[in-house]
This record gives structure tokens, sequence and C-alpha cells, in this order.
């Protein structure tokens, strides 16, 4: 029984010996210990030592913690550009923002983030300040565009922008009240992204707007990710949202150059046919494809990233007739290395943000008994006969 009892207090020793121990490494000793496989991370934490070496200058509230401030950051070894480790919304000892140069730790296990060695939601430690020097331009969209296209992509300015000019269609707010939304000059666009203005902002097409931030090159599109929007003046043009079928709406996506979006709102009306990605709880959105025929299983229109409360939720269900309201987008992803896992995807689908509106629906009507799926109302309740079978809405088999 004392064998037993040992054992188990060394045991718990060693475990709290290790979670209280970090191992202290440099960044390439960090980088060389990120595990093989994409999505993994390490059993061991870590106490990283390194300099910043690339970051937007923004911090924002921890989603856990409000009276945290965290940061995203790369790191190196030595001061300079190169970016050796990440670190993710990594939370802040005080509440000012880390600097190019600043000499810190990070503490953590390391995730293989699509190759990427990462820290996520680590915790930082402030060895050394640098003393560097960072100015405030003001700039319009197009010279935004100008020093944006400057960068490497993954690359931010050592300097703060502050950019004027006018909102291109429509603004998605998230439920941290962040705002994504386009500007333009002539046919490039401007994108700020997840920006926070002042509680309660609501900006619309054609509202005159201050965004301040550093510029940040995202594969191509110029971005301020994570900074801040001022309202200006509003536009006195008012919206006019057209009331379109789904195959409207695929018609008018498809007809916009790749990646391209619409300026103006849509209220397309249909029924859920299949859901594409599951409620999301932290974000509070939903996404789902739409279809004119109830008995249809296309996939040819998704509803991306609807906004809807938990309860509600739980009605978005396959046959339930709605109406999203948002910007039309055509999404396009060329085919990966691999075609038969990662195809080409050309698809219709709405802007993310959008709002749903749940329609009454009287019956579900059986088209013909050679149908793949027909859908009928049974004591309230949506049943889905497919070869003989009965399932619920969720797609489970009804005994």
């Amino acid at each position: 029984m004392k064998k037993i009892l040992f054992f188990a207090a060394t045991l718990f020793a060693a475990v709290t010996m290790s979670a209280q121990d970090p191992i202290p490494v440099t960044c390439a000793e960090a980088a060389a210990a990120m595990p093989a496989q994409s999505g993994s991370e390490t059993e061991d934490v870590y106490i990283v030592t390194g300099y910043i070496t690339n970051t937007n200058g923004s911090i924002s509230p921890s989603r856990t913690d409000p009276s945290i401030d965290q940061q995203t950051f790369y790191m190196d070894d030595e001061k300079g550009t190169k970016k050796t480790l990440q670190g993710y919304w990594c939370n802040l000892p005080g509440h000012e923002a880390l600097n190019v140069g600043d000499k810190i730790t990070v503490t953590g296990k390391i995730m293989n983030y699509n190759n990427t060695p990462e820290i996520k939601n680590g915790d930082v430690a402030i060895l050394e300040r640098a003393t560097t020097k960072i100015d405030t331009l003001e700039v319009d969209v197009c010279e935004a565009l100008e020093e944006g296209e400057a960068l490497e992509p993954g690359d931010y300015t050592p300097d703060v922008f502050i950019v004027y000019g006018r909102v291109k269609g429509t603004d998605a707010v998230n439920n941290y009240g962040q705002h994504t939304f386009e500007m333009a000059c002539g046919d490039k666009i401007f994108k700020p992204y997840n920006c926070k203005g002042e509680d309660g902002l609501e900006l619309g097409k054609g509202d005159s707007v201050a965004v301040t931030g550093k510029l940040y090159n995202y594969n191509g599109t110029i971005e301020i990710s994570n900074g801040k929007v001022e309202l200006i003046e509003k536009s006195k043009e008012e919206e006019v949202i057209q009331e379109v079928t789904v195959a409207e709406a695929i018609a008018i996506a498809m007809a916009l150059e790749k990646k391209a979006s619409t300026n103006d709102r849509y209220a397309i009306t249909g029924y859920v046919s299949e859901i594409a990605i599951a409620y999301n709880e932290t974000y509070g959105n939903i996404s789902f494809y739409m279809v004119d025929d109830v008995n249809s299983e296309a996939k040819d229109f998704e509803a991306y990233r609807v906004k809807v409360s938990k309860e509600d939720s739980e009605r978005v269900v396959p046959g339930a007739k709605v109406k999203v309201t948002a910007a039309l987008k055509r999404y396009y992803s060329e085919a990966g290395e691999d075609p038969e896992k990662n195809p080409e995807i050309d698809l219709a689908e709405t802007v993310d943000g959008g709002t749903i509106e749940f329609l009454e629906e009287t019956a579900v009507e059986t088209i013909t008994n050679n149908a793949k799926s027909v859908k009928r109302i049974e004591d309230g309740q949506i049943v889905i006969y497919r070869n003989g079978v009965r399932y619920n809405a969720l797609g489970t088999e009804i005994r």
C-alpha cells in the first residue's frame, strides 16, 4: 500500500512540476518542436524567448476574460522581419500593445497551424521594450492600396494609417461588434476586417468613414485587420433590398467576377436543403444550402454564416422555408495539388453576416414516388423518406 501511495505521490509531483516548469527554448527550437500533423499541439508547455518581428499593433479584449488584452504577432531569435513563431491572440501583461523590436517570452503549447508553428492564447512577459517611433499617416483608399501592395504577403506596415473613403457595399457585424466591409479605388478593393467602432455603430452603402490601423497584405488583399472605424458622414442614399428566388440569386452571383460580391443586399426566399456548417455558438451563425424546390438536393447556393440566435438555430432544418437577407458573393477556390481531396469550388453564396426570417410553412408536398428523397409533414414534424427508410430533419433514422 505504501509503495502505491509513494508511486502516486511521485507521479503527482512529476505532473505538477511539468505544469509549473515550462521548457525554455529559442524561437528556432520552438519551431523544431512543432508537431508534424496540422492541427496538433505539443503535450509539453514551452516558454519561448525572442523579439517581435511582425505585428499589426492592435490589441483586443479576450473573449473569455475581457479584463485581459490580447495581441497577435510573430517572433524570431534576432531583431528583424523573420517570422519564425506566431503568437496568436496571446495574453498581454498589461494594456499596451507590443511593438516590433520588443523582447518577450511567450508561454504555451506549440501548435501546427497549417505548417506554421504557433502558440495560441499564450501568456506574454515583456523583457525589454524597443525604442521605436511609429508614425500615423492619413491617406485615401488609393494611397492605402499602393502602400499595401508594396508589402510581402503576410506583412504589416511599420506605420499606422488612417484611411478615408466610403463604404462600397454592405457592412457585416459579428457578435463582438466588429465591422467588415469593402472600400474601393476604381476596380481595386480595400478591406477593413473586424474593425471596432462605437457601440451601436451602423454603417451602410456610401457612408464616409475613417479606418485606423496598420496596413496588411493578406494574400494579395489589402486590409486593416482589427483596427478602428469611425463614421464621418452618413450617406443620403437609401438602400433598396431586392426580393429574389434562389435561382435568381444564383444567376446574379455567378455573373460576378470570381471572388467578387454585390454592393447591394438581396432578400432570398427558399427552403433549407442541408446544413453546410453547424451552428457556431461563439460567433452566433450557421451555414446551410438553399433551394427553390423543397425536394431538391442541389448544393449550388449557400447561405453562409447567417446570424441567428441559439434558440432559432434549432429551427434551421431541412424543409424549413426561410428568407435570408445579405449581399451576394461568387465564392471561388482553385483546385489543390490533389483535386480529388481539394477540388475547384465555384459557388454562389451570401456574404457572411446575413439575417434570417422564418416563413410559415403549411405543407411539404410529395412530388413523385421515384424521387431520391421525399419530405412530408407528419404530426407537425418534417419526415424524410429515402429508399424506403424514414428519417427526421437531422438525418436520424425513425423506427
